[in-house]
């Protein structure tokens, strides 16, 4: 069994697991994303001081609603991978395809949210360039949807493949590590939710 999996290049959980949930290296990647983000969000924050009136402007011309859906998408999408990584480990093989594969659906349903949600403002000719809070909005929200479809993609291809019968109790990382990035995913959107649609000045 073991040897069968090491041969589609998905090797085995060791004996005695990672030291964190997905792997090392997913850690530092997610730690590095949620650092720049943050960077942003607090220039962003910094600069709001320079123009007041503009950024409380833009930001009143925001759906709260579409944000809110959104938020609650992410949310879901990560209790259904969650789902499937322990159905994983508990060796259930075609739930833990099915849980994936929602998360996976649940973030196709929030990048056709999110592009409702720009098509307003793009309409009205705002850009990055209109002005510091238009820029931050735009540049974020782009560069995470960037983080949503990958995470799309690859949670629909760990489903297919834990139907197929590649993971298991024994063959966990994968499973964990494509969990964690879509996490990932939720944790960068509620910092977004948080500075760009929240926060009053």
């Amino acid at each position: 069994m073991d040897q069968t999996l090491n041969e589609l290049g998905d090797p085995p959980r060791p004996p005695d697991g990672e030291p964190l949930t997905g792997g090392v290296a997913v850690w530092i990647f997610m730690t590095v994303e949620v650092v720049t983000f943050g960077m942003f969000l607090i220039w962003h924050a910094a600069s709001w001081a320079g123009d007041p009136e503009a950024y409380a402007a833009a930001q009143a011309q925001l759906s709260l609603n579409s944000a809110t859906i959104g938020t609650a998408l992410l949310l879901t999408g990560s209790l259904f991978v969650a789902l499937g990584a322990q159905a994983n480990a508990a060796g259930a093989q075609r739930a833990t395809a099915a849980w994936l594969l929602a998360g996976s659906l649940t973030g196709v349903i929030f990048t056709v949210n999110k592009l409702m949600e720009w098509a307003p403002h793009l309409n009205d000719g705002v850009t990055l360039s209109t002005n510091g809070f238009w820029f931050t909005y735009l540049f974020l929200t782009q560069l995470h949807l960037l983080h949503v479809l990958p995470g799309v993609g690859l949670l629909a291809v760990v489903a297919w493949r834990a139907w197929r019968g590649d993971y298991g109790p024994t063959n966990t990382l994968t499973v964990e590590g494509s969990a964690a990035y879509w996490h990932l995913v939720d944790v960068i959107w509620l910092l977004l939710f948080a500075v760009l649609y929240g926060m009053r000045p």
